[in-house]
């Protein structure tokens, strides 16, 4: 089997496509996949460095008019593409790399696929609902903006992702803390979020934190050397990190996250069971992340802070009420339980072989 792939420009939409693509080789060793990206895009270091075939197509953000002159020519890229890989079918996960995916498999006839990680679907989404076999949806509430939804399944997304199979005790001594104590866990990705460490510095300056409990601080790494300078100096027990290279040890080791709402953290801490404070990203296309926390919110699975709103004083009383409300935490962790979908790279990969009679 031949597949031909394309989502990329962040790693949102390049890591489902990678689980997706490594999911298929696990049922079929020999299959050959051909990625599609963008010099700009984050594709172009990550798909190599995992092992796959990358082709570099002139695809643009939209903007106006000129996009769908940009379209048109990309879209005829892809063609010439399809015409020498002469994949069995294509699969899309979003991002502007993957509209010309859309259209020239439409106009190849060649099967597509699709998969939506958010709430609420971009561009390049809703155009392939038009042409694709499945649209395989990480959250159900995204069904209702797709062109053509009757083609749409939700499956969560797919994550590679299995919680810690240790006790949060010995994860938080993995880390050197206390096994005893009340673990918050604030991340804003893996390149940290300056808006959410700035508060979160402010926090410990003017309330440090609330009695029997405990910070594990993944900043980013440029962020990193100042910040450990000033953290260091405040003898509080913080665990600040540039970088968490086992995130379901850190997630195991957690009784309430900080972080932002992007639809692979969601799933990520799902998975784990871990209750949030959500800060969504303000900037996102289509204010995606704000939406994607509201489902979590209405689940009870969360609580959520606009970006606008975050304040070191807010932060600490929502920390602080939280902690308060232990029955409330142990409900929120069994909502967030429930919205998990462990295996949603498996039910991918099985329905696109299904459809494909494979």
């Amino acid at each position: 089997m031949r597949y031909i792939i394309a989502g990329g420009g962040t790693g949102g939409h390049i890591i489902p496509a990678l689980n997706i693509a490594e999911e298929l080789s696990r049922h079929d060793p020999e299959a050959q996949f051909l990625f599609l990206g963008t010099e700009r895009g984050l594709e172009r270091k990550i798909v190599p460095e995992r092992g796959y075939d990358i082709t570099m197509i002139p695809a643009q953000p939209w903007r106006g008019k000129s996009s769908l002159k940009n379209l048109w020519h990309s879209t005829g890229e892809v063609v010439r593409i399809i015409k020498k890989f002469a994949p069995h079918c294509g699969i899309g996960t979003g991002g502007y790399v993957s509209a010309p995916l859309a259209t020239g498999t439409a106009i190849k006839r060649v099967p597509l696929f699709w998969q939506e990680q958010n709430t609420y679907p971009g561009m390049a989404t809703r155009l392939a609902s038009l042409f694709a076999r499945r649209v395989f949806l990480g959250f159900e509430e995204a069904r209702q903006y797709l062109w053509r939804k009757k083609n749409a399944l939700y499956t969560g997304n797919p994550v590679k992702f299995s919680a810690a199979d240790i006790s949060p005790e010995a994860a938080r001594k993995k880390f050197g803390l206390d096994p005893d104590r009340f673990t918050l866990f604030v991340t804003g990705g893996s390149q940290g979020a300056a808006p959410i460490n700035e508060v979160v510095l402010e926090m410990l300056r003017q309330f440090e934190l609330p009695e029997k409990a405990q910070l594990m601080w993944q900043c980013g790494e440029k962020e990193y050397p100042a910040l450990a300078e000033i953290v260091d100096r405040m003898e509080l027990p913080v665990a600040l990190m540039g970088f968490v290279r086992d995130m379901p040890a850190a997630y195991r080791a957690s009784d309430l996250i900080i972080c932002r709402a992007g639809a692979l953290t969601l799933a990520e801490i799902a998975v784990a069971g871990v209750p949030a404070i959500l800060i969504p990203y303000p900037f996102a296309a289509g204010d995606h992340q704000r939406k994607n926390a509201r489902v979590f919110v209405q689940r009870g699975a969360a609580v959520m802070i606009d970006q606008n709103d975050l304040s070191p004083s807010l932060l600490y009383a929502t920390i602080e009420e939280l902690m308060g409300a232990p029955r409330r935490l142990a409900q929120m962790r069994k909502n967030m339980l429930s919205l998990a979908k462990p295996d949603a790279a498996t039910v991918i990969a099985r329905e696109i072989l299904r459809c494909l009679g494979k």
